[in-house]
């Protein structure tokens, strides 16, 4: 059986090893043909797995001795050569790995990506995609740029748009995805210059199908597969709905059981409130891809727990599975 091989960058997340490979041997024992390298320091791993029940075959170890810290910057990925998440990149780069996921430092994380791996030809800048619940069940929502940059311009949002439309496609199997750009209105002149020139080239791609601008308040809708933005406003459209979604659980926890005579009703409604919290909990969706790259890279939250993990491996897994990349360069039509 051929493997597929995720080079996982174990160090430097916010809450250690334990959730990043208690993550791994659970997606390892729901996918046959996964193959897992842990790389990070090699004493403190094999102490955790003496602890696990796994499959030794398919569970390797890569040793390094330095670690790219939270607080540490881009510049980090050259003075610390030997850290996790650069190794980890390398073993992409040298073909032992199909894949490389990461909770570590963003920034590092993307400029190692970049400068190891490379870009794609004609992609001038990365992004990143995570994938956000709908008030539709079973339908999610592609973001991008979600923090990969901090400014972009309207030719980057549309290579996004070709990108995330052969991602979706192969990945979400949405035969024609539609895509939005996110704008203060839905008019094609509302936005800055960066948004009427990414809508004007949108629109005469004639290999996507892109349906105009579309607010923020629609972004749980379901009504579009993909929401193109640049990376500021992404990221911070990414950040507001998951506070606000995690923000209104915990109100309408606390409203149900303030009293009595509350908590004796709220008991007939225990199962509709789990199936909207699980519909809307990001955990379940945490990880994005960086778009963009020669390769397969995934980066979870630093403060990710195990259900976290195991969502950007699983997805991770399925980029490897689906052949993501060639389909991404056959959408830009590169080699």
């Amino acid at each position: 059986m051929e493997f597929k091989t995720i080079a996982f960058d174990v160090m430097g997340s916010d809450n250690g090893l334990i959730p990043a490979v208690d993550a791994a041997i659970k997606l390892l024992y729901e996918r046959n043909d996964l193959k897992i390298i842990f790389v990070g320091n090699e004493i403190e791993i094999n102490e955790l797995l003496k602890t696990k029940k796994y499959d030794k075959k398919r569970i390797e170890i890569f040793n390094t001795t330095e670690v790219i810290e939270m607080t540490d910057g881009i510049m980090d990925i050259r003075r610390k050569k030997n850290s996790s998440m650069v190794k980890a990149i390398e073993l992409v780069k040298n073909g032992k790995a199909d894949a490389v996921a990461s909770g570590g430092a963003t920034a590092p994380f993307i400029a190692g990506c970049v400068f190891i791996l490379k870009t794609l030809e004609g992609v001038k800048k990365t992004a990143f995609m995570p994938v956000m619940p709908t008030i539709k069940t079973g339908k999610v929502v592609l973001l991008l740029d979600a923090g990969a940059n901090s400014e972009n311009s309207g030719a980057d949002l549309e290579k996004f748009a070709s990108m995330a439309n052969a991602y979706a496609k192969v990945i979400l199997g949405v035969v024609d995805p539609k895509i939005g750009l996110l704008n203060v209105g839905e008019e094609k002149t509302k936005g800055l210059d960066y948004h009427r020139e990414a809508y004007e080239l949108m629109s005469k791609n004639s290999s996507i199908n892109f349906v105009g601008n579309v607010e923020s308040r629609e972004l749980a809708s379901g009504d579009v597969d993909i929401l193109v933005s640049d990376g500021l406003t992404g990221n911070i459209t990414l950040k507001a709905i998951e506070g606000m979604a995690k923000n209104l659980m915990k109100e309408i926890k606390a409203a149900i059981t303030k009293t009595f005579f509350r908590k004796l009703k709220a008991l007939g409604l225990r199962k509709a409130f789990k199936e909207v919290a699980a519909k809307f909990d990001y955990k379940n969706h945490a990880g994005a891809i960086l778009l963009g790259l020669n390769n397969i890279a995934f980066k979870s939250h630093g403060s990710s727990d195990m259900q976290s993990f195991h969502a950007t491996l699983r997805m991770t897994y399925e980029a490897i599975k689906n052949d993501v990349i060639n389909k991404i360069k056959s959408a830009l039509k590169v080699n």
